[in-house]
């Protein structure tokens, strides 16, 4: 495979929606280096070489000076990306403090993001994150460390359309589109409980959650403060049901209160509005609460199956494209048909565990692979057929389905690959 040779920023745009503002600051003040004659000539001797070209971790502000002119550990060479981040832990811890090039406007920054971490806050640092964030900016292990497998100078490429797709569909919830109270529920309530839940969107459970959450169903609708949607500390709520919606609204209200997002005269408003809530419920009729909890949360069910259509239209417009992508490498199209005319929720369940697709283990023959998928069908008796436009699915046994998904999404893999090898 071709390497190239260059330099990159470690940041992504993205960051800031799974990383804490530290962790964002360090990528933004560390890039990853085609090592030089010169960088390799200055090291110290280790118990590893490093090999030319073999990509480094450094600090920028170093980086743009000679290496004799550089302070104490600013270049690490680590030998896989899953290790990127401790090597800018080490550049964080050991480094950035005594850096000589460090400008005094970020130092000053650096030393306050410090002073306001939290240790160990909600899994925050997601070493995951860091490896796929990794491979989006070109690297890939090799057997001598890291190397870059396509340009480090142009933009990461628009990732293709695949039957992974489910978090593609979450983060593009539009939240404004679903709005959880409306004018007609001012008159029946306090005003304080209608201005916090003013304050609430729907949102989903997304595979960024889970370390800050206990584990729920990808896809799980549930409210968010709006104020601090999509920041690393936004906080999250996910009710089982009415009842469990109405007797922890306390809890959304002291998120209010302390959401550092939320204006000051929101805050001051709302601890006012909180004072009348006695009187104004005394005027109301009795259950006039537990009638606007119950239609909120019929609303917020109502949000879910409208966005679960949405979604599986979007999940069966992806099996159709996986379909003719694995028709481009293989002539299966018989045999692929089967696959693609599952009906969108089988294949929303299929793709709950990423993780799996992820791990999946290299494709040395895509003909085989379709086939024994095909096989797997065939044992546990299938039987397809289309009612009024829509797929059905009926017979399967859910371990079969998942070992057939698993088996095409490897022929599509396999193909893809076989494409980016051509066009290098």
């Amino acid at each position: 495979e071709k390497r190239f040779h260059g330099k990159v920023v470690l940041s992504l745009p993205e960051d800031e929606n799974f990383l804490s503002p530290l962790r964002c600051f360090l990528r933004e003040q560390v890039c990853v280096f085609s090592a030089t004659e010169t960088d390799i000539a200055i090291r110290t001797p280790t118990t590893f070489t490093v090999q030319l070209g073999q990509v480094g971790v450094g600090c920028v502000h170093c980086l743009a000076v000679a290496p004799k002119e550089r302070s104490n550990r600013a270049v690490c060479f680590p030998f896989s990306i899953g290790r990127i981040y401790q090597s800018v832990a080490d550049i964080q811890r050991f480094h950035l403090g005594e850096c000589r090039m460090m400008p005094p406007a970020a130092r000053s920054k650096f030393l306050q993001l410090q002073s306001e971490s939290a240790k160990g806050s909600r899994g925050l640092a997601t070493r995951t994150y860091w490896i796929d964030a990794a491979k989006k900016i070109g690297l890939k292990d090799g057997t001598s460390g890291m190397y870059f497998f396509r340009d480090p100078a142009l933009p990461p490429p628009v990732e293709d359309k695949s039957l992974d797709v489910l978090a593609q569909v979450q983060t593009n919830f539009d939240a404004a589109k679903y709005p959880l109270v409306g004018p007609e529920d001012k008159p029946t309530i306090a005003d304080f409980l209608y201005r916090v839940m003013e304050q609430l969107q729907p949102c989903r459970f997304t595979d960024a959650d889970r370390n800050k959450r206990r584990s729920k169903n990808l896809g799980s609708i549930g409210v968010e403060c709006r104020h601090c949607a999509g920041k690393i500390d936004g906080r999250k709520f996910f009710w089982s049901s009415v009842s469990a919606a109405e007797s922890n609204f306390v809890s959304v209200h002291s998120h209010m209160m302390e959401c550092r997002y939320i204006d000051g005269n929101l805050k001051t408003e709302l601890a006012r509005l909180k004072a009348l809530r006695r009187e104004q419920t005394s005027q109301l009729k009795n259950g006039s609460q537990k009638a606007f909890f119950t239609r909120v949360w019929e609303r917020l069910k109502d949000i879910g199956e409208r966005v679960k259509e949405e979604e599986n239209m979007a999940l069966q417009a992806a099996a159709n494209h996986h379909f003719n992508e694995a028709k481009k490498g293989e002539s299966h199209e018989e045999d692929l048909k089967e696959l693609q005319a599952c009906g969108s929720d089988d294949i929303n369940a299929l793709l709950q565990n990423q993780s799996t697709l992820s791990s999946m283990p290299s494709i040395e023959n895509c003909d085989s692979i379709v086939k024994t998928a095909v096989q797997q069908l065939s044992d546990e008796e299938i039987n397809l057929s289309r009612s009024a436009g829509d797929s059905v699915v009926g017979g399967a046994s859910k371990s079969s389905l998942s070992s057939v998904a698993l088996n095409l999404s490897a022929v599509t893999m396999h193909c893809k690959e076989e494409k980016t090898t051509a066009e290098v």
